[in-house]
């Protein structure tokens, strides 16, 4: 009992010490503000490329949108002025932001903004907003952005999770530390070695590139972080919405005169309907009548049997020749809501 005293003391001192000095030494205030910090700078080339294409259609979407629509081609085929916003691993939130801080902040504004998607992506405002996501997604905010941190970050924390957020800084500038000490482990050795933070960085592109792993690891991979999508409270639609960002996406589209398009995208895990859950088939449906409600327009390609298998490189994202038929099938479906 008593070397357990001992121990729990010296813990208790420990924490102490490390709440005393941790705030000091990382120049973060106490207690800490509820969620992330944003830091980094937004990223004005978004911005920059929106005004210099004087876009009347501007897209935005994650990887499935960089492999899948050529903009050039799309353009040509539409008659319309096309931007293309591709941002390979983002998701919702960087979507809101995108409306928000790019396409609705310029003198000329798109006339229509697609949003390509997948599933319930649309209303899990959680889901790529941490570690390497969370600089993805920062580059697209400002630090008045608060609506941003509270659906993407605080609303998804318990209350014990926000006090330990905001009176424990082993915790709450958990992410702050472990990138520390991640650049002192990856890059203290090498240095000592004559090799450089450029030549580390080369050393671990090349070794660890996607070309040197197997790829079953690969999409076993994306299929665990997937599956978060797919619990019953991320396909329950009626509960997510009102929590997620796309209510403000709408608000943000109709006081700026813009048309929003919600384009499901295909993938190789449901190629036909009848293939999907029935709570998929339920989200589904209540996202429709959300979309007709609210006056935007849907447009579905996700069991497009134009769509094969022999045009997709993985389960999601389509090769050259796949890019060609989706941008085709997709200017095809925008045409005549262009000509409106």
């Amino acid at each position: 009992m008593l070397s357990f005293r001992r121990y729990a003391f010296l813990m208790f001192v420990l924490l102490l010490a490390a709440t005393l000095y941790l705030p000091w030494r990382l120049g973060v205030a106490y207690p800490k503000t509820l969620g992330p910090t944003l830091t980094d700078p937004f990223h004005a080339a978004y911005k920059t490329g929106l005004v210099k294409s004087q876009a009347d259609v501007a897209l935005i979407g994650d990887s499935i949108l960089h492999y899948g629509v050529d903009p050039a081609r799309l353009a040509q085929l539409t008659g319309r002025k096309v931007y293309k916003l591709d941002i390979p691993g983002s998701a919702s939130a960087a979507w809101y932001l995108a409306i928000k801080n790019v396409f609705a902040a310029v003198p000329h504004k798109p006339r229509y903004v697609i949003v390509t998607f997948r599933d319930t992506i649309l209303t899990v405002p959680g889901y790529r907003v941490n570690g390497k996501y969370f600089d993805l997604v920062s580059q697209l905010a400002t630090p008045q952005d608060e609506f941003f941190l509270q659906r993407a970050f605080i609303q998804e924390m318990s209350l014990p999770e926000q006090l330990a957020d905001q009176y424990l800084p082993l915790y709450g500038s958990r992410l702050n530390l472990r990138e520390k000490i991640d650049h002192a482990t990856r890059y203290a050795v090498p240095a000592l070695l004559g090799c450089d933070a450029a030549c580390n960085d080369q050393a671990n592109v090349t070794v660890f590139g996607g070309d040197n792993l197997d790829q079953n690891l690969l999409v076993d991979a994306v299929a665990s972080a997937e599956s978060y999508l797919y619990t019953p409270d991320r396909l329950d639609f009626d509960r997510q919405v009102g929590q997620s960002f796309l209510p403000e996406m709408v608000r943000i589209a109709r006081s700026n005169n813009i048309q929003l398009i919600l384009v499901r995208t295909k993938h190789l895990d449901d190629l036909s309907e009848a293939s999907e859950s029935a709570a998929l088939q339920g989200y589904i449906q209540a996202l429709k009548a959300y979309a007709a409600g609210n006056k935007l327009i849907y447009i579905d390609f996700s069991h497009d049997p134009r769509l094969t298998k022999d045009l997709y490189f993985d389960n999601y994202h389509t090769n050259k020749a796949g890019m060609a038929v989706f941008t085709q099938i997709l200017a095809e479906a925008l045409l005549p809501i262009l000509k409106q």
